[in-house]
């Protein structure tokens, strides 16, 4: 799911800079752009960009507080065993 939004978000604010129209740099690349502006998509995108985005800070939160009851309340070594190993 996390990686999901990782990869869906990045792409919507892509196709909402394409949709409005405007000659937009990314990286020092002039991006294509449409050539006639589409502000009712760009709303539309623009709210699931919102949303997607603060599922994504839930995600993790919730991702977050699993690993911390793994450690603490269940204390099955999960968060141990995901840290890295000392060389010796």
């Amino acid at each position: 799911m996390i990686y999901l939004l990782f990869i869906a978000l990045p792409v919507i604010g892509l196709v909402m800079m394409y949709n409005r129209g405007n000659p937009w740099v990314a990286f020092g690349i002039t991006m294509p752009h449409a050539a006639e502006a589409n502000f009712e998509r760009v709303d539309m995108l623009k709210s699931w960009h919102v949303t997607l985005a603060n599922l994504g800070y839930f995600v993790i939160g919730l991702h977050a507080i699993a690993a911390l009851m793994h450690h603490y309340f269940w204390k099955d070594n999960t968060l141990l065993r995901m840290m890295p190993r000392k060389r010796d």
